[in-house]
């Protein structure tokens, strides 16, 4: 099983999309076409209190088409419904995991 890795820490809930991790470990971005898929989500670092790993399923759902740099991309919108489905929520001006 595949996993995108969502960037909590460099996604502000003004913005219009999710940041996600480049493919290994070098950067962020916010298109389908640029972000890293990981076979072994490190615990503690690609799933942190800064970061979720989200399956590649799960993933696939969220993905929406979107105009970026002036290209239609895949990107996971940075809405209320995302965040639900993520179990984060708006804190602060940044997103945080909704601890149970």
């Amino acid at each position: 099983m595949a996993f995108y890795i969502v960037s909590l820490a460099h996604t502000y809930f003004h913005e219009e999309y999710t940041t996600l991790w480049r493919p290994n470990n070098a950067g962020y971005c916010f298109s389908k076409d640029q972000a890293g898929l990981y076979e072994k989500p490190i615990p503690g670092y690609h799933n942190s209190v800064d970061s979720i790993a989200i399956s590649e399923e799960l993933a696939n759902k969220l993905f929406v088409k979107g105009m970026y740099d002036g290209k239609e991309k895949m990107m996971i919108p940075n809405t209320p419904e995302t965040w639900k489905v993520l179990s984060v929520k708006k804190r602060c001006g940044r997103l945080i995991k909704v601890m149970p």
